[in-house]
């Protein structure tokens, strides 16, 4: 009877379940409707480009996309083609956002939410590959070395490489301490025979981690240099100075006296015994001979006087603008029939228009405009009227550019060799078999820069300076000899670390006329232009020297000032190509 009762049991539950399940399943399938109609008119709204007073912006809302439906929509944003991993076709993403991002900002923002998938980005041409971080770090094209992150570089999402040298840590126990401080995507390698570390890896990871090496690894503050005794014999090895020099100053000095009693120093106070300082220059070492005690004061005077030295960038900027006018006009007229019977200034025949005769050449080598004159019924000249007006400009810039260590002479020369004619002279037969044989020197133009920093403890800066600048001036006519423009400054200064001052300058304004007439027929009003020549020269001359120094004592300091060099070279290059384009 338990029997049949459990199987009618078993059979109504048979029955129920189905109908329950139906009922269940209704309203799910009702929200599920509601809810794919939401997720499609949010889909619609992803990616979507509108414009505003602002600019071009998009909306970065996609949830639960998948991850190649998500790169379709950012390549149509940032007009570029991306080539997708097999590993991401069914990889979902939801990005929730609430504000609006701008186009200009869709590439990193496509970086970085790569980054979050672990992905990374390969740049070809107008081609993005998309794939596994790891692998675009071996295919990273940017390589850095030192340990200075360049603040102009703002993407953080870039893949790099950088080679960081460790001073006195070992690379071997730094690496540990960095893996764990950094992704599982970034890559660090050591180099065990340099103590280096090879770091690939996102840019902002990268710049975390060299500020965690240049806290963790400094340079020691024990004394330069390194000692080693023989008995007597003793030998420093200088790091910063030249041992020649330095052992010119040691054996000048008096050799110290340590541990005499007060009636032994007062019979050696007239012992004028030197140091023997002897100069190894392969090594740059000096070998000293004295006792244990004179040998440690001799060693802190080597320590003193082999202290590194600061170096010193010098730019200086040259500015030099040169404007000349000149203005010719007047009439020659012809008295008699020689070639030199003339009123004015006898261009007429020095400009080869006529001949020792007084014939016309048809010849005229004169500057700018003539109108000859004839005589009713001849062909000569009566009279020529002359007018030239030239104006030139010169502008020159320069930028010359020297670094060297405090209290080192340094020289910089750029510039080229200008040939000068100093004779002439007929070799051979005469008449048509003549030879004309031209000697020629060869003077220097350009510019020459000779300067010596003196820098203290305030990095205040006291320069001596001797900068000469020497350039022709005008063109050169043919067959004569170029005129210099020579411009000289010799003067000492004190000047703060990166301060730009002004050395010296030079404006003049040189105003010449000349005048020929005849006397008192070109003095008439009107009439008298007819019988004078008027020639007018205004030459204007402005020179501004401006220079800055700057203090590289520091590693970190000289790897900024080399990356900004260089930018500002590859910008020039830059601007170049694209004007001969």
């Amino acid at each position: 009877m338990q029997q049949k009762k459990i199987l009618i049991y078993f059979v109504i539950l048979c029955m129920i379940l189905p109908i329950r399940q139906e009922i269940v399943s209704q309203p799910k399938a009702k929200n599920k409707k509601k809810l794919s109609a939401r997720e499609r008119k949010r889909r619609a709204r992803a990616g979507r480009i509108t414009r505003g007073r602002g600019g071009a912006s998009f909306t970065a809302d996609w949830r639960d996309t998948d991850l190649k439906d998500f790169l379709k929509g950012m390549a149509a944003i940032i007009g570029k083609n991306i080539l997708i991993d097999e590993s991401m076709k069914s990889q979902k993403i939801t990005i929730i956002s609430q504000k609006r991002i701008p186009v200009k900002n869709a590439y990193s923002f496509l970086k970085s939410v790569l980054e979050s998938q672990g992905y990374g980005v390969v740049e070809e041409n107008d081609l993005i590959k998309v794939i596994k971080i790891k692998q675009a770090s071996s295919k990273s094209s940017v390589v850095r070395v030192g340990r200075f992150f360049p603040s102009e570089s703002t993407d953080q999402n870039e893949i790099i490489t950088q080679i960081v040298p460790i001073y006195d840590a070992s690379a071997r126990q730094l690496e540990p301490i960095l893996k764990q401080a950094t992704s599982t995507n970034t890559q660090i390698l050591v180099y065990k025979e340099t103590n280096t570390l090879v770091i690939t890896g996102l840019a902002g990871d990268i710049q975390k981690l060299l500020n965690i090496v240049n806290r963790l690894d400094q340079k020691s503050s024990e004394g330069p240099g390194s000692t080693a005794s023989a008995g007597d014999i003793h030998i420093y090895t200088l790091e910063y100075n030249q041992a020649d020099k330095l052992a010119k100053v040691l054996v000048k000095l008096n050799m110290p006296k340590v541990g005499l009693a007060t009636a032994d120093k007062k019979k050696n106070t007239r012992s004028n015994k030197k140091i023997p300082a002897v100069a190894h220059e392969d090594s740059n070492s000096i070998i000293v001979t004295a006792n244990k005690e004179e040998w440690q004061e001799i060693k802190k005077i080597i320590k003193v006087l082999d202290l590194p030295r600061k170096q010193v960038l010098l730019e200086v900027l040259i500015v030099e603008l040169i404007s000349s006018d000149l203005n010719d006009f007047g009439i020659d007229w012809r008295l008699r029939e020689g070639a030199y019977g003339q009123y004015n200034s006898g261009l007429a025949a020095e400009g080869g228009v006529i001949d020792a005769n007084g014939r016309p050449t048809q010849v005229n080598t004169l500057s700018g405009f003539s109108l000859g004159f004839l005589q009713s019924g001849r062909s000569e000249i009566i009279g020529i009227l002359n007018a030239n007006a030239t104006n030139e400009n010169f502008n020159v810039l320069s930028a010359p550019q020297v670094l060297t260590i405090d209290n080192q002479k340094a020289t910089i020369n750029v510039g080229q060799d200008v040939p000068v004619r100093t004779q002439r002279r007929n070799a051979g037969l005469a008449g048509a078999n003549a030879v004309t044989v031209d000697n020629f020197e060869y003077r220097p133009t350009g510019i020459k820069l000779e300067f010596t920093p003196h820098v203290n403890k305030n990095d205040m800066i006291t320069l001596e300076l001797d900068q000469e600048v020497k350039s022709v001036a005008g063109l050169v006519t043919q067959g004569g000899n170029p005129t210099f423009n020579k411009r000289n400054i010799n003067t000492t200064i004190t000047v703060e670390n990166t301060q730009t001052v002004v050395i010296g300058g030079l404006i003049s304004n040189d105003k010449q006329k000349s005048i020929s007439k005849i006397p008192v027929i070109g003095d008439i009003p009107l009439i008298g232009r007819f019988f004078r020549r008027t020639t007018t020269q205004i030459k204007k001359t402005n020179l501004m020297v401006f220079l800055t120094p700057h203090i590289l004592d520091t590693r970190e300091k000289a790897d900024k000032m080399t990356f900004k060099k260089k930018k500002e070279q590859e910008r020039e290059s830059r601007n170049r190509e694209q004007k001969i384009r």
